[in-house]
């Protein structure tokens, strides 16, 4: 059986895609990172959802960028007031390229999406292409593995289409967060371009949002 390594970070897109590559009949393999981030509610969400799709191990790997993203001031790096490490696509499929030669898998899925986050350049199709002539030339070849393919089944797609896909294949999206900015307990900020896309997605999809969200944001926004 082909096995294929899956990027889960238990948002929505990364859990669509886990979903498509279990209907493609993979031995599945997930890969996680812990590199501080203050979601770790994410990260158990993602140990949670890679229990549920049965895949044949899951790794998690922890790594700190920490000292890479401070400015000379001090200050850490944000992205749109948001805590981001930049190019992380990168640094996370880079993980994914040496696990996959130890293990001979041909096959990668990240769930990446440039409609509604193409202001990321590591969200773009011409990244994972160029990514996939880079795993070419980087990995060893033989032993059953000759080319890597980079997957990313959420790339076109809205929010709304992913979740409708991943519903088709039985996702349960309660499981899943997308805040980067969630707390301990689970509730989003409700006002961040990641709760503003989950909320537009289950609403033009018309599937009732399961996410518990800020009472401030509700009550300001009156959602």
């Amino acid at each position: 059986m082909n096995k294929a390594i899956v990027l889960t970070h238990g948002g929505i897109h990364s859990t669509t895609a886990l979903a498509v590559a279990a209907s493609r009949d993979y031995e599945l393999y997930a890969l996680s990172f812990d590199y501080g981030q203050k979601n770790r509610i994410k990260l158990e969400a993602a140990k949670k959802i890679a229990a549920k799709y049965q895949v044949k191990e899951h790794r998690i790997v922890t790594f700190d960028i920490s000292m890479l993203l401070e400015s000379p001031g001090g200050e850490a790096y944000r992205e749109g007031g948001i805590l981001s490490v930049p190019a992380r696509n990168n640094l996370f499929l880079s993980f994914a390229l040496s696990w996959a030669e130890v293990i001979k898998a041909g096959n990668l899925f990240i769930g990446v999406n440039s409609t509604e986050y193409g202001d990321r350049p590591d969200c773009r199709s011409e990244f994972i292409h160029a990514f996939e002539n880079l795993a070419d030339v980087a990995m060893k070849k033989g032993d059953t593995l000759d080319h890597v393919h980079i997957w990313s089944p959420c790339m076109k797609n809205t929010t709304a289409l992913s979740i409708l896909t991943g519903m088709e294949l039985g996702v349960d999206y309660s499981d899943t967060y997308s805040c980067p900015d969630i707390n301990d307990e689970g509730v989003s900020c409700g006002e961040c371009l990641s709760c503003e896309n989950r909320k537009n997605g289950f609403k033009e999809a018309g599937i009732t949002d399961p996410t518990r969200y800020s009472e401030v944001s509700v009550n300001q926004r009156g959602c």
